[in-house]
């Protein structure tokens, strides 16, 4: 579970965010200590709002574990505050080998960029959001060349049901007109991590191929054993990925890792970490067109027995202190 860092943004101005007309700050949090956050397996936190007042907020974590920004791609991260209550939201930024990255981001409609690790603000309750990812900021202002790397998500909540609720999208897109793919990442939520996962896929070398992306969830590097399996069932290759950074991400063709002839029609594709965690997403490009695929949770070739309890967990928590009261977004 990736930790972050407890330095504090210092005091907001609550009078600094004005929005649709209201003179305050989203308020994502409560002033009563008794919230049903830990009744609904959410983590909670207090903190301090710069009237002196001690209030109260649940949270929930996640990661995306894919992110392509600047050259011939583009990332947007779409949000919205749920019906039940405000929202504060708190992006991380991080290359591929878990260090921060300094991006250029925008929330478009003429906003001007601005540059960073991480970018948080609030949302008043059914407010959306889309925050656009530039490209590097070493890379500026035309940022031809494309980072990659991850998301951490943080959402703070005035209760249970909106932490529930919330559902953030990152979407990743081709600019190049030959190529006009769109492809979304979901948001891996911290105590949804497992050790292997699946999907299907088909790859004939040519207008059909299959790529994979592997967040490592643990704090020490490891590789991960990638094995495909064919229409019968029967095993058709295998292959290892290079070492995953401790909370690093890793991107390749399946071809790149699995060097054997893959079988023709469909297959599964099986990630196998061993004891370490991780979170997964496929790619399925056809042509012209490109989905991400639905991964499921899995076991290794020889595993009789799994603690099934941590699987399809709903649990969703994050280790770290809000950082005081995020402005609303800019009128």
């Amino acid at each position: 579970m990736r930790i972050k860092s407890l330095h504090l943004l210092g005091w907001i101005a609550l009078a600094a965010a004005t929005l649709h007309g209201q003179s305050t700050t989203p308020v994502y949090w409560s002033t009563n200590p008794a919230m049903d956050c830990n009744a609904n397996n959410l983590q909670e936190v207090s903190f301090t709002i710069p009237s002196g007042a001690t209030v109260y907020s649940c949270y929930v974590s996640g990661t995306f574990v894919w992110l392509a920004a600047g050259g011939s791609w583009g990332t947007s991260i779409r949000v919205a505050a749920p019906a039940s209550g405000a929202l504060g939201v708190d992006y991380t930024f991080y290359d591929p080998t878990a260090n921060n990255l300094s991006l250029d981001t925008t929330f478009g409609n003429g906003s001007a960029p601005t540059s960073g690790n991480d970018v948080n603000f609030a949302l008043f309750a059914n407010q959306p959001a889309q925050l656009d990812l530039l490209g590097a900021t070493s890379d500026a202002p035309n940022h031809g060349s494309t980072a990659t790397g991850s998301v951490f998500a943080q959402f703070y909540c005035p209760n249970a049901i909106t932490c529930l609720s919330v559902l953030p999208q990152l979407i990743y897109s081709e600019t190049d007109p030959k190529f006009p793919w769109a492809l979304s990442v979901p948001i891996s939520w911290d105590g949804s991590q497992w050790s292997q996962w699946s999907a299907e896929g088909i790859d004939d070398g040519g207008s059909h191929r299959v790529s994979l992306v592997i967040y490592n969830q643990g704090t020490v590097a490891s590789i991960y054993t990638v094995r495909v399996y064919d229409g019968n069932g029967a095993l058709a290759g295998i292959g290892t990925t290079a070492a995953v950074a401790g909370f690093g991400t890793y991107g390749d063709l399946l071809s790149n890792i699995v060097k054997t002839a893959l079988p023709s029609g469909i297959f599964k594709i099986l990630i196998d970490g061993g004891a370490n965690l991780s979170s997964v997403a496929v790619l399925q490009i056809s042509g012209q067109s490109a989905t991400t695929l639905q991964v499921a949770y899995d076991s290794a070739p020889s595993t009789s027995a799994i603690a099934t309890s941590a699987l399809r967990s709903n649990v969703k928590r994050a280790p770290s202190i809000p950082k005081r009261v995020f402005n609303g977004l800019p009128k």
